[in-house]
């Protein structure tokens, strides 16, 4: 049985839908998880006794502070050691959990487990990646997308190494492609930063730690040209922020001009009704929830950290992520291509 630590503060929708996804899991894995939630109790605790949870394996552990999205990350790390977020990454480094699951403050997460965890050995500087629509099987993961702004190329080749490893590993892909993002696709293009960065990329796919396909462009991150787009987390985060906002700005659009045309009687409702749904599935490869969240790559442990608008289903899924993490040893993996160099 795997023993996972829950961060039910974490979130907009915290700790209702932290509950009720732990729950649910719980309920539906077969005995697969413990469950350590770990939060206020004055809060958590009305909401335990809305469920039914006699035989599952859930403990509750009262913490009395809370990280909010608003926190700046590194005094919040330092100032509030009894937050659900810093007690949940020390009971992992205390190996009373196998991993930890918030959907609250990146930032913060991301310096708490650096404090706590600290990196993999040889590892230069942890990321975090986002994933991106795509129209086949495979995946298609941007990275950084805002853990770090400020890069050098070894920082970025080894970002693409890891999340090589992890694509791999964790995702089943045998010899997934990564691109550099750039202003064009010739060798010459861009900054001295990408221009060294690519340099650096060909000499980690001669020595077979990635496959390399050379420089992309902001046009090629959905045509399925890359599983791995690299670049800095201030491009990264800008991009993810951009493509989120996607959905609800055409559906904005889109709504109102379906109503009109209902309206006026020049398409009847249940057509509308028929299109509205042709709309809504074609956003499906925009939902990450069905991932839950992602991992902290180059930490040493099992930190996963979800949308702070995560939905149950998506906790449910960051649960789920963390096992995989888990059951893959993709950690141990990068240590090891780590070591070889």
């Amino acid at each position: 049985m795997l023993t996972i630590a829950v961060d039910a503060m974490g979130g907009d929708n915290a700790p209702e839908c932290v509950v009720e996804g732990v729950v649910q899991i719980l309920r539906e894995a077969d005995n697969r998880f413990e469950i350590l939630l770990i939060g206020q109790s004055e809060k958590v605790g009305p909401l335990l006794g809305k469920h039914e949870t006699a035989g599952l394996n859930l403990r509750f552990l009262h913490a009395p502070e809370v990280i909010t999205m608003n926190d700046v990350p590194a005094i919040a790390v330092k100032t509030k050691q009894n937050s659900s977020l810093v007690r949940g990454l020390h009971l992992c480094k205390e190996k009373k959990a196998a991993g930890f699951v918030s959907a609250g403050n990146t930032g913060a997460q991301m310096a708490a487990s650096l404090f706590v965890l600290g990196r993999i050995p040889g590892v230069l500087r942890p990321t975090i990646a986002a994933y991106f629509p795509r129209l086949d099987d495979e995946l298609t993961n941007v990275v950084d997308v805002g853990a770090n702004v400020d890069c050098k190329p070894e920082h970025l080749v080894q970002f693409a190494e890891m999340l090589t490893i992890y694509q791999r590993d964790a995702a089943g892909i045998g010899k997934p492609l990564t691109g550099l993002l750039n202003i064009g696709e010739e060798e010459n293009k861009g900054p001295e930063l990408l221009k060294q960065t690519f340099r650096l990329l060909q000499e980690a796919d001669r020595k077979g730690n990635i496959n390399f396909t050379g420089n992309i462009e902001g046009n090629d991150i959905l045509s399925m040209k890359a599983n791995i787009v690299v670049c800095d987390g201030l491009v990264g985060n800008t991009m993810l922020k951009f493509g989120e906002s996607i959905p609800s700005f055409l559906s904005s659009i889109f709504k109102p001009s379906l109503q009109k045309l209902v309206a006026s009687g020049r398409l009847a409702p249940e057509a509308a009704e028929i299109t509205g749904k042709a709309f809504r599935d074609m956003f499906l490869p925009f939902d990450v929830e069905k991932f839950g969240g992602v991992p902290f790559l180059g930490v040493d442990g099992i930190s996963i950290v979800g949308h702070g608008r995560s939905s149950s289903r998506a906790i449910k899924n960051m649960i789920y992520m963390a096992e995989h993490m888990i059951e893959k040893k993709v950690n141990q993996h990068i240590a090891e291509a780590l070591a070889d160099g």
